[in-house]
C-alpha cells in the first residue's frame, strides 16, 4: 500500500516542539546592602542608576512574559543570562521569586551581570536549580530537542565582561553532543557569550571561541542561542555553519529593530533528512519582524572526522 505524502507531514508536525527564547532581562534590583558594592558592583551600580535603569524597563518585559504567553504551542522559555544586575545574593533570591511566576517551564543559564563578583553557590546558582543545574552543561528534553546549557560567566577585573567555557565543559559537552546526535535528537546550545568573534569587543567575548567552535565543528550542533550582545543577530558559530542566534535584551525599551526588546519563537519539525527550523523573532509588542526556516541535514550533523 502507498502511503499518503501528506499524512507523514502532517504526522511530523504533531511531533514538532516549539521553544521560546530571551536574554538580559536585567531585573530592577531590590534593597541590597551598600557592603555588597565594595568591588566592581559600584561601578555597575553608577551605570545603573545614570543610565541603564531608564533603558531598561519592567513594564517592556512584563509586556514581552504577557505575548509570550498567549503562545499555547510553546513547550519551554530559554533564558540566556543577565537575570540580575549584579549578581548579589538579594538578586538570586528575587529573580528566583520571579521565575517561579513565569508563563512557562524555564531553562536558565547565567550570564556576567550574574558573576560580577565573586559569590557562593548557596547564595547564587543554588537558587536556581530548579531551572538550572548545579554543574555545567546540562540538558533538558522537550520531545526529541535537547537544550543543552553552559556557564560561561565568571568575574573578571572591572571595564571588561568576558567569558571562557572550561576545558571541563567542553570535555563533557563533546561526550553529549556526540551522543545525542547518534541518537537523533536535535541539539540546541545556549550559552550567554557568543562564540563568534567581532560581535562584541574583545573585553566582552568569549576568550576561547576557538576551542569551543571547534568542538562545535567535530561534534555537531543543529542551533546556538546567546544573550549578553543585546542584539538579535542571526549568524554562524566561528568556522562553522551552525546558526547563532542573538536575541534583543528583554527589557530594551529602544526605536532600533535589532536593540529593542524581543523573543526568539522557535520551531523543531522531524524531517526525514534531519530537523526543519522555523524563526520567527517578535518583539515584546509581539510584532514579527523577521522570519527564517533552514534544514539541519543529518549528514550536516555528523561528527566530523
Amino acid at each position: 500500500m502507498l502511503s499518503d505524502p501528506s499524512a507523514t507531514a502532517s504526522s511530523r508536525r504533531d511531533l514538532s516542539v516549539c521553544l521560546a527564547h530571551m536574554s538580559d532581562p536585567h531585573l530592577p534590583p531590590p534593597t541590597i546592602a551598600w557592603s555588597a558594592f565594595l568591588n566592581k558592583r559600584l561601578l555597575s551600580r553608577i551605570l545603573w542608576v545614570s543610565r541603564r535603569k531608564h533603558v531598561l524597563l519592567p513594564s517592556v518585559t512584563a509586556e514581552l512574559l504577557e505575548n509570550i504567553a498567549s503562545h499555547k504551542e510553546l513547550s519551554a522559555l530559554l533564558i540566556s543570562g543577565d537575570i540580575t544586575n549584579f549578581g548579589t545574593k538579594e538578586e538570586y533570591r528575587q529573580a528566583a521569586a520571579w521565575l517561579s511566576t513565569l508563563p512557562l517551564t524555564p531553562v536558565v543559564v547565567p550570564g556576567n551581570h550574574d558573576f560580577m563578583a565573586p559569590i557562593s553557590y548557596r547564595n547564587s546558582l543554588a537558587q536556581w536549580e530548579t531551572w538550572s543545574d548545579s554543574a555545567f552543561p546540562f540538558v533538558r528534553f522537550f520531545g526529541r530537542v535537547a537544550v543543552i546549557g553552559l556557564n560561561s560567566a565568571l568575574p573578571t577585573p572591572p571595564f571588561t565582561a568576558y567569558g571562557r567555557i572550561d576545558r571541563k565543559q567542553r570535555q563533557k559537552l563533546a561526550s553529549l553532543l556526540a551522543k545525542l546526535g547518534e541518537e537523533g535528537y536535535c541539539r540546541v546550545v545556549m550559552l550567554h557569550h557568543p562564540p563568534r568573534k567581532k560581535l562584541l569587543p574583545f573585553r566582552k567575548s568569549l576568550i576561547n571561541t576557538p576551542a569551543l567552535s571547534s568542538l562545535l565543528r567535530r561534534h555537531g550542533a543543529d542551533l546556538v542561542l546567546h544573550g549578553h550582545s543585546h542584539d538579535a543577530t542571526i549568524t554562524t558559530v566561528e568556522g562553522t555553519d551552525i546558526p547563532l542566534l542573538g536575541v534583543g535584551a528583554a527589557a530594551m525599551n529602544s526605536q532600533n529593530p535589532e536593540r529593542r526588546a524581543s523573543w526568539n519563537h522557535l520551531t523543531f519539525t522531524p524531517h526525514e533528512e534531519g530537523w526543519q527550523i522555523r524563526l520567527i523573532r517578535r518583539d515584546h509588542t509581539g510584532h514579527p519582524f523577521s522570519h527564517m526556516e533552514w534544514f539541519s541535514s543529518i549528514s550536516a550533523r555528523q561528527p566530523a572526522c
